[in-house]
């Protein structure tokens, strides 16, 4: 999603000179991964998770260490979660080029539940089971996937990144018990649960009783700060032969709401729009329109899809953050009876993932969703 010579990207996860450094927490994890520790990731859509997993298997790999690398999003079922473990288990951990038939080979021989299996002219193998044998046998295939990972173990370090783990609370809290399961087999195997819808992954997580309660250590994704983006928006734009003052930056990260995603996002749409030679304040107004207006299509089928209390409430989150939502100020701004209709309001656009409580208040997550409505 980037033009030619556009130094910034958004809309992927990002790496080299495009991954903003989370010096801290890319350590952190390299650490736990080394030392065959379980991290739980939790991050809001659009902070960079992917991007930072992705960094931290790359540098681990390159460290001797080897890495599976599973994205759980479109799995529907616990059987295509088991597949898609299995998959990244023999693609990023098991498989060693000059062996690669033989490894598969041996790997096939080992499962109890057969699959059909498909590789890519690159060398990508997946693994797929009959739908009506794999509901029955799921548990078997994803223990088959774990006693492989906790072999390649004994021989040297390992890790597996999880990645949109939110949705095994879609297709069966079972994976998870699994997981914890046989968390005491693992040794010297570091799994790596991520997850970007919060409020799910908690569940999993943290409460008692949870899945995943206390299997490892949490880590929460905060927005990348002020200092550390900036530097790296102005880095970037000298990368593309553009000057970027220090406020500009500044500007440009609040007009975001400073999710990385999102920066990014405005960053590119203003160096598009930059006639000189420098990314100015006119150069980001231009650009927060453009994307505005490519969005706007998008932005009005989902708010004609809200209930009328639904959209007050948007469009007065819109205006200002809140924090006191259940006063008397904002229910009759909102225009409903009682604080029940606001929460019900805000529980809905929580899930639909328009706002959020952050700090103490509820936003809205998009600033170009915000720019829409205020436009509007």
């Amino acid at each position: 999603m980037t033009s030619s010579g556009n130094p910034y990207r958004f809309g992927a996860p990002v790496e080299d000179a495009w991954f903003c450094d989370r010096t801290g927490e890319l350590e952190t994890l390299l650490a736990r991964m080394r030392d065959g520790i379980h991290v739980i990731l939790l991050s809001p859509r659009r902070y960079g998770k992917t991007s930072l997993v992705q960094e931290a298997l790359l540098r681990f790999r390159r460290g001797g260490g080897r890495a599976g690398y599973a994205d759980l999003i479109r799995a529907t079922s616990e059987h295509e979660v088991a597949a898609e473990i299995l998959s990244a288990t023999v693609n990023g951990v098991l498989r060693r080029p000059r062996r690669a038939a033989r490894s598969l080979e041996e790997v096939i021989a080992r499962l109890r539940v057969t699959p059909s299996v498909s590789v890519t002219p690159e060398g990508h193998v997946s693994f797929a089971f009959e739908p009506a044998l794999a509901r029955r046998a799921w548990q078997q295939i994803l223990d088959d996937a774990l006693d492989l990972l906790a072999d390649a173990g004994r021989r040297g370090p390992v890790a597996l990144a999880l990645d949109e783990f939110q949705q095994v609370a879609e297709v069966g809290a079972g994976i998870g018990g699994a997981f914890k399961a046989a968390a005491d087999r693992l040794t010297n195997v570091s799994l790596l649960f991520a997850g970007s819808h919060q409020s799910v992954m908690e569940k999993l997580t943290r409460a008692r009783g949870a899945p995943l309660y206390g299997m490892g250590e949490v880590l929460t994704l905060e927005i990348v700060p002020r200092e550390e983006m900036t530097s790296y928006l102005r880095r970037r734009a000298r990368a593309g032969g553009k000057r970027l003052t220090k406020a500009t930056a500044e500007l440009l990260f609040e007009r975001a709401g400073g999710v990385p995603n999102d920066v990014q996002w405005l960053a590119h749409a203003a160096y598009e729009h930059t006639a000189g030679e420098e990314v100015d304040e006119r150069a980001i107004d231009a650009g927060l329109a453009a994307v505005v207006a490519r969005q706007s299509s998008s932005f009005a089928e989902r708010f004609e899809a809200l209930a009328p209390s639904q959209q007050r409430t948007l469009k007065a989150l819109a205006e200002s953050p809140t924090r006191h939502v259940y006063g008397r100020d904002f229910l009759e701004r909102v225009e409903v009876a009682n604080a029940n209709a606001v929460r019900k309001a805000l529980a809905a656009l929580a899930r639909a993932e328009l706002v959020e409580r952050s700090h103490g208040a509820w936003r809205l997550t998009n600033p170009f969703l915000r720019a829409w409505l205020l436009r509007a």
